[in-house]
């Protein structure tokens, strides 16, 4: 595609300010544009400001609208960002109407009609299949429960990097209800520094062979090092969890694509050791979308399947506090890229600012997380608290249900 098109989930009058305001809008066309009640909004960025003209005339004449910057008004020059606001009925009529119009309109009616085409399947993705196990995503929210085999990280660090202590936690964990076992032997924690390739080895090696010879539970293994999935994925993992979405290691990709395994591709500002230090965004929600949509044909590129694949906006990975909270209310959008969303918000730093307290006494704050994920559509949560999120999420999908 040529454009950079996004599904926005505009929820009440203050996102729709707040969006319309990051694309330039007049605050008095602003205020009016908020109060009209449109299904679809779409996000299209550099897009020709005598183009954006064209297209608000357009779709004002189809009932809908379009948001556009304020200097789009005034100039004959340039590009701007848009919104288009209308139904799904609307925006295929303009699509045929702009298919032989001038700049760049004719190249944004394939892209808006591919868009269009596409929404749906993407938006209510129904199942998924990891290594001959079958979810149905509209009733399932999988559990991922954490194992740290390390003596640093930020929560559980030391707690399980003994073996006989790393055996009982993965007892309790699938008696709780877990479908996932994601097993690290680095921790990727702010300002942590890698351990040695054979370190990272002997620490999750042994443990993802004890997990596949006494239960029957999908294994994940932590890692962005691909000698490291290599090894991993011949010992039992089914899952490769990188952080670093396929960036910090050029085999990772081929180790994945070979062994037909699954992968999370994670999004990450920076590195471990630098990722906190005052990260930066012109737009968090563009940037990790772009991100991952990049990553994610990388990885097709690659002969990865696309069912194979899973994508972590990556809360606390390069994210100030505001950044977090404003991926967590808006998570459901990264659904339109195609793939299962799982996202691991349990315990971490951004509970702590709200409620002041460390990582031992941020239970319920993470269970109010996940609440709200599940709520946003979110597939898999990544948690240490098995038990007590599928309680909270066994009530919210009840509710979500309605019955």
């Amino acid at each position: 595609m040529k454009f950079k098109i996004r599904a926005l989930n505009i929820k009440n009058r203050q996102e729709g300010l707040r969006e319309f305001k990051k694309i330039g809008a007049t605050t008095a066309g602003s205020h009016i544009m908020v109060d009209k009640i449109f299904p679809v909004s779409l996000k299209i960025r550099g897009i020709n400001s005598l183009a954006a003209n064209i297209l608000k005339q357009e779709m004002l004449a189809r009932d809908g609208d379009v948001v556009t910057s304020r200097d789009s008004l005034t100039k004959n020059s340039g590009s701007t960002d848009v919104i288009i606001q209308g139904t799904v009925k609307s925006i295929k009529s303009l699509t045929g109407k702009i298919n032989e119009q001038p700049f760049g309109l004719k190249d944004l009616s394939v892209d808006l009609e591919s868009y269009i085409e596409r929404m749906d399947e993407k938006r209510y993705r129904k199942e998924l299949i990891i290594s001959g196990k079958k979810f149905n995503l509209n009733e399932d929210t999988l559990i991922m429960g954490i194992l740290n085999v390390t003596p640093d990280s930020f929560y559980d660090g030391g707690y399980y990097f003994e073996k006989d202590k790393a055996y009982a936690r993965i007892e309790t964990i699938v008696k709780e209800g877990a479908h996932i076992i994601d097993v690290g032997g680095m921790s990727t924690r702010p300002g942590s520094i890698p351990v040695s390739l054979e370190d990272e080895v002997e620490r999750i090696i042994p443990v993802i062979e004890y997990i596949g010879k006494n239960y029957d539970i999908l294994i994940s293994a932590d890692t962005y090092r691909s000698e490291v999935a290599r090894r991993a994925i011949a010992a039992g993992a089914h899952i490769i969890n990188d952080i670093s979405g396929l960036s910090m290691d050029p085999d990772m990709a081929k180790v994945v694509a070979e062994s037909g395994v699954s992968v999370v591709i994670m999004h990450i500002k920076g590195t471990p050791e630098n990722m906190q230090k005052n990260p930066e965004y012109e737009n968090v929600m563009d940037e990790i979308y772009d991100y991952l949509e990049d990553k994610t044909n990388m990885a097709i590129d690659s002969g990865i399947k696309q069912e194979k694949i899973i994508v972590d906006p990556g809360i606390g990975f390069g994210k100030t506090l505001e950044h977090n909270l404003e991926i967590l209310n808006k998570a459901c959008e990264f659904r339109m890229l195609g793939y299962p969303l799982l996202v691991g918000a349990s315990r971490k730093s951004f509970i702590g600012n709200i409620l002041d307290l460390p990582a031992e006494e941020r239970l319920e704050g993470s269970l109010a997380a996940a609440v709200c994920l599940v709520m946003g559509g979110v597939d898999i949560l990544r948690v240490h608290d098995v038990k007590e999120t599928i309680k909270a999420v066994k009530v919210a999908r009840r509710i979500i249900n309605g019955f």
